[in-house]
């Protein structure tokens, strides 16, 4: 048989639940004493506790009191349901918060590359939600590099508007690219190594200094296949390779390695036969 040795008091301070709370929960019928004292005060049994845990945790999964209630009175769930139950809203509540740490997780790294737009304006204008996704390892191999900081610093300031304009020009570039390698065009053509320049001139104005050296170590990049090289042959197989290419062919015939500083103009030229 359980034993009437909790008082209000002593279950208060074992719960952290307010003596004026129990006392709410015996007048509505939630969780009756199951004795009192010659004094009349409440006495409560192992059974009254194992009760009260199942109301906390009920409120804990944010179940009105009715509602708890309800789901206690009913003969046909034994406690080993309630176990098994809460477990489960338990389990999905954890889940939910897990998401929304991700969310913050990615609205952070976010913020630490240099992206200010809100959630929905870098999903519609940037697409960067797989940039976000591997921000962690962009960080983590390029965070040292001058590239890196220029870039983030650059991006920290930049508007709707700006993204749109950048990604537009940056789409252009590339379908010239694409259209010149389709059309047959050398990756070796002064054509095609104008649009490579045209390219550079892209980071440089937009990312970072992007002098023929630079321009060539991200060209080993899109060779072997790495981020930006994947999203290349996405577009079109081999396109990686023939930006490459291009890239070389034009860093090659700037050997004086010349960076403009100033007004960079990137109007877009599409090479001959690449309509």
């Amino acid at each position: 048989m359980d034993q009437l040795e909790y008082t209000v008091g002593t279950i208060a301070e074992l719960t952290g639940v307010s003596i004026r709370t129990l006392h709410h929960y015996d007048e509505i019928g939630l969780l009756e004493p199951s004795a009192r004292s010659a004094a009349g005060y409440r006495l409560y049994s192992d059974t009254d506790l194992q009760r009260l845990q199942r109301i906390l945790f009920y409120r804990e999964l944010d179940l009105a009191l009715p509602d708890i209630a309800a789901v206690l009175a009913d003969p046909t769930i034994d406690d080993e349901d309630h176990l098994r139950r809460q477990r489960e809203l338990l389990t999905a509540k954890t889940a939910r918060y897990q998401s929304m740490i991700a969310l913050i997780d990615k609205e952070l790294t976010a913020r630490r590359i240099g992206i200010t737009l809100t959630p929905t304006e870098r999903l519609l204008v940037l697409g960067v939600d797989k940039l976000i996704a591997r921000a962690d390892e962009i960080t983590q191999k390029w965070g040292h590099t001058p590239e890196f900081t220029q870039r983030r610093d650059r991006a920290l300031h930049y508007t709707k508007q700006d993204w749109l304009t950048l990604r537009t020009e940056q789409a252009t570039i590339h379908q010239h690219l694409a259209d010149a390698m389709q059309s047959g065009v050398p990756a070796t053509s002064p054509e095609v190594m104008d649009l490579a320049e045209q390219h550079r001139q892209h980071l440089h104005h937009w990312f970072h200094d992007c002098p023929h050296e630079t321009h060539r170590t991200l060209a080993a990049a899109y060779r072997t296949n790495q981020r930006s090289g994947l999203n290349y042959d996405d577009m079109a197989p081999g396109l990686s390779q023939y930006i490459h290419d291009a890239i070389l062919a034009n860093a090659d015939r700037n050997v004086s390695d010349p960076v403009d500083t100033g007004t960079v103009d990137l109007t877009v030229v599409p090479a001959q036969h690449a309509e």
